[in-house]
C-alpha cells in the first residue's frame, strides 16, 4: 500500500516538472498485486499514468542488489553515468513468477509489454568516495534524469545518494512515524468508546 501511495501522490498530487521517487517505478509488490488483484488493477493504472503520461521521472533505489549493474557502476569515473537496458524483460520475469488468475496475468503481461520498452535502468557515480547508484527513468528523458541524480547526489559526496530522497524520508519519518500514527489510531478508538479493546497486555502495563 505504501508503494502504491507513493506513486499515486507523484502521479496525481505533485505539480513539479520532475517526479523523483525511491526504488523502482514498477516494483515487485505492485506488479504482482501482493496477492490482491484489486491492488494490481489500481497499481497498473497509476504506474501507467506516471511512466507513460508524465514521463519525466527519476527513481533511485537505496540498496540495489544487482551485481552486474554495480560492477559496471564501479568502472565509471566520478560524474559519469551509463544507461544499460530497457525494463521489459525484467518486468516480464517478475510477472512470470507471480500467481495470477488468467485474466489478471494477461493484464500484467500487456502492461509489461507496453511500459517496459519505455523505461530504462542505468548506473551513475557521483564521487570517487561513494559507491555507484542505480537509477530508473523514461527512455526519452534518461540522460536528463541521470544528470538530476548526479547533481543531487554530489551534495552528499560520501553517500552518492540523492539528497531530495533523504530529505523526503526524514520529513515522512518525522511527520508520519509510528508514534504519531499509533497515537492517532488510539485517539480514534477512544472516540469510538473502545480505548483499550485492541491493546495487548504489554501496551497497557503500568
Amino acid at each position: 500500500i505504501m508503494a502504491y501511495a507513493e506513486r499515486a501522490i507523484l502521479a496525481r498530487k505533485s505539480r513539479a516538472p520532475w517526479r523523483v521517487g525511491h526504488g523502482n517505478p514498477t516494483p515487485y509488490e505492485l506488479l504482482t498485486g501482493s496477492g490482491s488483484m484489486s491492488l494490481l488493477v489500481r497499481s497498473l493504472e497509476i504506474m501507467r499514468q506516471l511512466t507513460l503520461e508524465h514521463r519525466k521521472i527519476l527513481f533511485v533505489p537505496s540498496a540495489p542488489r544487482d551485481r552486474l549493474l554495480l560492477t559496471l557502476g564501479q568502472a565509471l569515473y566520478p560524474l559519469e553515468f551509463l544507461v544499460i537496458e530497457h525494463l521489459e524483460q525484467r518486468m516480464l520475469s517478475v510477472v512470470s513468477n507471480g500467481h495470477y488468475g488468467r485474466e489478471y496475468r494477461v493484464l500484467a503481461e500487456d502492461f509489461c509489454r507496453e511500459v517496459g520498452p519505455q523505461l530504462v535502468v542505468g548506473v551513475y557515480r557521483a564521487s570517487s568516495a561513494a559507491p555507484p547508484g542505480v537509477f530508473f527513468a523514461h527512455a526519452d528523458f534518461a540522460c536528463e534524469a541521470a544528470m538530476i541524480a548526479l547533481a543531487d547526489s554530489v551534495l552528499q559526496e560520501h553517500r552518492g545518494f540523492p539528497m531530495l530522497i533523504d530529505l523526503a524520508d526524514m520529513i515522512c519519518r518525522t511527520a508520519f512515524g509510528n508514534d504519531i500514527f499509533n497515537s492517532a489510531v488510539q485517539m480514534a478508538y477512544a472516540h469510538a468508546g473502545a480505548p483499550f479493546r485492541f491493546l495487548n497486555e504489554r501496551m497497557t502495563r503500568g
